[in-house]
């Protein structure tokens, strides 16, 4: 009986033994991750922005990193990510990265930060998260004239564009005719419009244009001059309204003075003629 009591303690100690290897073995097999300037901070001029993941040593097989982006920075707006977001080191290599690329405007808008959480089943992370932060490299131009900046919401990379336009004639609730004088036409990144003060005086359009893209479109229209905010608001184009364009205004210039007919913040018409008059319509750049 004793005999028998022993040998089932000696297999109970050797099973427990079995056991806690396998779970050394199954910690043992999966390798530690680290991240490259988990804190960095660039100008928007910079035109990229990197993290990279480094393994200690070169692994048997692939190990994967997920990344998840966030932040106050809009993507596809402030930025753009120009590797897939789930990351490879592959066998035999040491290393991935992550790149950006930081798109510059000219919208005065405030430092913004992309924060980057990084997840995965293969590796045990070193750090889980990393900040960018893209500091603002524009100055206020309001004192110069109207400034007009055009921005949107995140999501898959579309390219709106901003015009100024005189001469517009409208009929039956139609624009009808009207001149492009100028614009800012980025093919990535928000787009801002100088309204000089140097321009004759009278009444001037700008034109919200959907240039390229396939998704719906939230984006918020702001102007103002002497820093203070003539008009401003936000609409939204549907994902078949490429080539659709939205007329604002008459703004009317006097000198520096700048006015519209109706007040900030609100809620603009599309349905009836009323000023600023609101015009979907097909435009050619």
């Amino acid at each position: 009986m004793q005999r028998n009591l022993i040998c089932d303690s000696m297999i109970a100690c050797i099973m427990l033994s079995a056991i806690s290897c396998k779970k050394d073995d199954a910690t043992a097999t999966k390798p530690t991750v680290s991240l490259s300037a988990t804190s960095q901070t660039v100008s928007e001029g910079a035109g990229t922005a990197s993290i990279t993941i480094t393994l200690p040593s070169t692994q048997s097989a692939d190990v994967t990193v997920k990344a998840t982006l966030g932040g106050t920075a809009i993507l596809n707006g402030d930025y753009q990510v120009t590797t897939d977001t789930t990351l490879t080191i592959a066998a035999g290599s040491t290393s991935a990265t992550l790149t950006f690329g930081i798109f510059d405007d000219e919208v005065v808008d405030g430092n913004k930060t992309i924060l980057v959480s990084f997840s995965s089943s293969h590796a045990t992370l070193s750090n889980s998260t990393a900040t960018i932060t893209i500091t603002d490299n524009d100055t206020d131009q309001s004192s110069s004239g109207l400034v007009s900046d055009l921005t949107w919401d995140a999501g898959s990379m579309v390219d709106l564009d901003l015009y100024l336009a005189n001469n517009v004639t409208i009929s039956d609730n139609t624009v009808t005719d009207y001149t492009i004088l100028a614009g800012s036409t980025n093919s990535t990144g928000f787009e801002s419009y100088l309204l000089s003060n140097d321009l004759d005086d009278g009444e001037y359009y700008l034109l919200v244009y959907y240039a390229d893209g396939s998704r719906a479109v939230d984006y918020s229209l702001s102007s103002r001059a002497s820093g203070n905010t003539v008009y401003e608001d936000t609409y939204n184009f549907t994902a078949d309204e490429v080539e659709a364009g939205y007329f604002y205004g008459p703004y009317t210039k006097s000198g520096t003075a700048y006015s519209i007919a109706r007040a900030a913040n609100s809620v603009l018409w599309n349905v009836k003629l009323v000023t600023p008059h609101v015009y979907k319509g097909k435009i050619t750049k």
